[in-house]
């Protein structure tokens, strides 16, 4: 969420899906980044109390160990640990290769068309993208899913909550095991993924998709992949979907809501989505120039106000959000609730809210680290509380089966309860 970043998205699952990165060689090479990342995080951390943590004590503790570590796995483990103890989000360092593992939904750049969710400890699929392989394969919505190449489902979660990275809140730990199961799903362009299922009717198939790549563009040292849908549903109401927040997609959603024509309301879909930036989208959809959140950093506290664009969109407007909308998206929506500008329906967010910065390291680990805490005007903190929907909906597996996003479904109510 700040300005010129490269990559700003949010950070969650790490502990559970780190890949082991190239060999440090020596442990010179782990004490240099450790002091890199210790400094950077005292130097820049929105609060110099460090809300009582003894940052300096955390050095003393965490560098004797970062010098006896015997892997990079170890390292890695290690400086997370010690970032994880000022209990934010968007504090970390990524492993070289990693960003895939962590947040499929953005980063891989092949996949099966299919997503999930976890629903009362099922891993459910949620949706299946028209024309895909997984639709092919005769995947549809409801289905339960029992096993990914080999590996029970039961298993991947197990893994997934061996550590818990902040922000410690069960939504948190939701996104961070449906993301973990994802990243199973989601891979290499041309590989393939067995997945074996329950039907309908309640018995055992197992399907082989070969991962389809998909639509993106490369950001620095990862793969960035980018959905966007557009669409009319029935009864006039535009439905609008996308995975991130980009800078570049704000011109992109003006084009689509003129495209739609005159529709009743638009529902804006930011379930699943990880974040990004937000400069460009809250103008499309504003009545007039607001204050939509407070940024505290280490220079002091600022009003960020945002103007509407020239064509901006100023019909009835619900936004969509669950457990795996974060970042950005959680700030989005957060803001257009606060001014009344928008119903939010869906799941309660996790509340990964920090504006963060990055630094890359010559063998391509990428550190994240927090520069400012975000608030809304009312004073609410987003980070570890998240955004509470005005209308709390979540997914049915048996609506699902019969072909019904129960969530979708209560955001177009919503719009049609304010244009007759």
């Amino acid at each position: 969420m700040r300005k010129g970043s490269v990559l700003l998205f949010l950070i969650m699952a790490l502990g559970a899906l780190v890949a082991p990165a190239p060999a440090q060689g020596e442990n010179k090479g782990y004490l240099e980044m450790f002091e890199t990342v210790w400094s950077k995080v005292n130097e820049t951390y929105f609060d110099p109390s460090f809300g009582g943590l003894d940052w300096k004590g955390v050095h003393d503790r965490y560098r004797p160990r970062i010098a006896a570590a015997k892997s990079d796995e170890e390292f890695y483990r290690l400086i997370n640990d010690m970032l994880w103890e000022l209990k934010v989000s968007h504090a970390n360092v990524i492993p070289p290769g990693s960003f895939a593992l962590y947040e499929p939904l953005v980063f891989a750049a092949g996949g099966p068309g299919l997503d999930i969710r976890v629903l009362d400890g099922a891993a459910v699929v949620t949706s299946v993208k028209p024309g895909s392989r997984a639709e092919q394969a005769g995947l549809s919505p409801g289905l339960m899913i029992q096993a990914i190449d080999g590996i029970a489902v039961g298993q991947i979660v197990r893994d997934a909550e061996l550590r818990v990275p902040p922000p410690a809140n069960s939504r948190s730990r939701s996104a961070r095991i449906t993301k973990a199961i994802l990243s199973r799903l989601y891979g290499t362009p041309g590989k393939e993924v067995s997945i074996l299922y329950e039907d309908k009717g309640g018995q055992k198939r197992e399907q082989n998709i070969v991962r389809a790549k998909r639509t993106g563009v490369p950001v620095g040292p990862v793969f960035l992949a980018i959905e966007f849908e557009a669409r009319r549903l029935d009864g006039g109401i535009g439905y609008i979907r996308l995975n991130t927040l980009q800078p570049q997609l704000a011109p992109q959603i003006a084009r689509a809501i003129q495209t739609m024509g005159d529709v009743r309301g638009i529902v804006l879909d930011l379930r699943g989505n990880s974040g990004g930036e937000i400069e460009g989208a809250p103008g499309l959809f504003l009545n007039e120039r607001a204050c939509l959140y407070l940024r505290r950093s280490r220079s002091g506290e600022t009003q960020v106000f945002f103007d509407p664009a020239a064509n901006a969109y100023k019909g009835p407007l619900a936004v969509l959000i669950d457990r795996l909308s974060g970042s950005a998206s959680e700030l989005f929506a957060a803001s257009l609730q606060a001014v009344g500008r928008a119903v939010v329906v869906g799941d309660r967010s996790p509340g990964s809210v920090m504006e963060s910065d990055t630094k890359i390291f010559e063998n391509g680990a990428v550190f994240m680290y927090p520069v400012a805490q975000l608030r809304m005007p009312d004073g609410t903190v987003l980070e570890g509380h998240g955004v509470v929907p005005d209308i709390e909906v979540g997914l049915d597996r048996g609506k699902l089966l019969q072909g019904v996003d129960s969530q979708l479904d209560a955001a177009v109510r919503q719009i049609e309860k304010k244009v007759p």
